[in-house]
């Protein structure tokens, strides 16, 4: 059983949304998926199908020792189970102040589920208190969704010095993801946030985001996730991908690792690259009136399968945004279309942020990190500025 806490201190940056959604994709992609209202708003409740202050939650299991799988509710949605919250639950501190072991009874309560559940995931309060300090004393994995906004980035540094003390004090291993949210990428205001994000904290970032889009808020309203109310909508697409990531995450951490944390630095291998000429209109190229796009191939030894993705200034920061992407003979060539110039750029494998290390060129940015540097020119081929790679 794998636990991820959606945790934020700050209001309205999409924690609830994402603990619906992420629960209800895991849901309906088969995964036995329990949803757990630690909110006192209980706004994970309303949003699936309505308030349940009648039945009773995590305060009564708190505070009257019930037993926790009398208070599931089941099948709310398919593959999906909730624990609903009350308003009771914002006296829940008190009550566990007074406990023993008082950060860790969410995650005695829960063991008691471990054989059914494949997934639990908790909406945690907007706050960092003792019901948030149980909810990551819990988890395996801690999600802090962030919206594009200067107060939700400088939280961000508190709540992750937060995981990383409860992870210390009892010898945790607690891996932190920062999710952008509520993103909007054609305002400038937003990509530089964004960027800044991706910049300032780097592999924490997931390489996902979810978009700004009024269906989300239409969902809630027909008090159903995304991914039933409109399951081919971007949006659904947006949480299939969260699943989709948080699931290669987990079986990742499970089958091994060190030597998928290692292996940028031992296994990508420089190969020779694929001339970049300056080429003609023709089908490979996109359609533009531009006439100074260059084509540039960056090219990876890839033997063991991983996922390369690669951002930068080229494509604003997105993970493969207008990159094509060909694999062949356990090469992994990654296509693109810049104009001449300086690009800070850095790859993203198996989900993990790093710089290239089969390119020597190296450049700061603007919040003291070293990206690697595509140099691009005008001449016939790129063998000076990509031959490294």
């Amino acid at each position: 059983m794998h636990i991820i806490a959606i945790v934020n201190q700050k209001g309205g940056c999409g924690k609830t949304t994402t603990a619906i959604n992420l629960a209800a994709s895991l849901g309906r992609k088969g995964h036995r998926t329990l949803l757990v209202d630690a909110d006192p708003q209980g706004h994970a409740s309303l949003g699936l199908g309505g308030r349940r202050q009648d039945e009773p939650g995590l305060y009564e299991i708190f505070a009257l020792d019930f037993p926790l799988v009398d208070t599931i509710i089941p099948h709310i949605a398919q593959g999906l189970d909730i624990i609903p919250a009350t308003i009771s639950l914002a006296a829940v501190d008190y009550v566990l102040a007074n406990m023993p072991q008082r950060e860790r009874q969410l995650s005695n309560y829960l063991h008691s589920v471990a054989s059914i559940y494949d997934y639990v995931i908790i909406d945690c309060p907007p706050s960092l208190g003792l019901l948030s300090i149980n909810a990551i004393r819990a988890a395996q994995r801690v999600v802090v969704p962030v919206d594009m906004s200067l107060f939700a980035i400088d939280g961000i540094e508190r709540l992750s010095e937060t995981v990383d003390l409860v992870a210390k004090k009892y010898d945790l291993d607690i891996e932190l993801n920062i999710l952008p949210t509520l993103v909007d990428r054609r305002t400038r205001l937003g990509r530089k946030f964004l960027l800044g994000i991706w910049e300032r904290y780097q592999d924490k970032v997931l390489p996902v985001m979810i978009h700004h889009t009024v269906r989300l808020k239409e969902s809630v309203c027909a008090g159903q996730s995304i991914v039933d109310f409109a399951p081919n909508s971007p949006a659904a697409g947006d949480f299939n991908d969260l699943a989709d990531e948080l699931i290669m995450r987990n079986h990742t951490a499970l089958d091994a690792t060190q030597a998928n944390i290692s292996w940028l630095l031992s296994h990508i291998e420089p190969v020779e690259s694929r001339p970049a000429n300056v080429i003609p209109l023709h089908k490979e190229r996109p359609e533009t009136a531009n006439s100074n796009l260059q084509k540039v191939v960056l090219s990876f030894q890839n033997h063991q399968q991983h996922n390369i993705q690669i951002a930068g200034e080229f494509n604003e920061w997105i993970a493969d945004k207008d990159v094509r992407t060909i694999t062949e003979n356990n090469i992994t060539h990654k296509v693109f279309y810049v104009e001449p110039g300086d690009y800070q750029y850095r790859l993203i494998v198996d989900g993990k942020w790093r710089n290239d290390p089969t390119n020597p060129r190296q450049a700061l940015s603007a919040l003291g990190i070293h990206n690697s540097l595509l140099h691009v020119t005008a001449n016939d081929t790129f063998n000076q500025s990509i031959g490294n790679h």
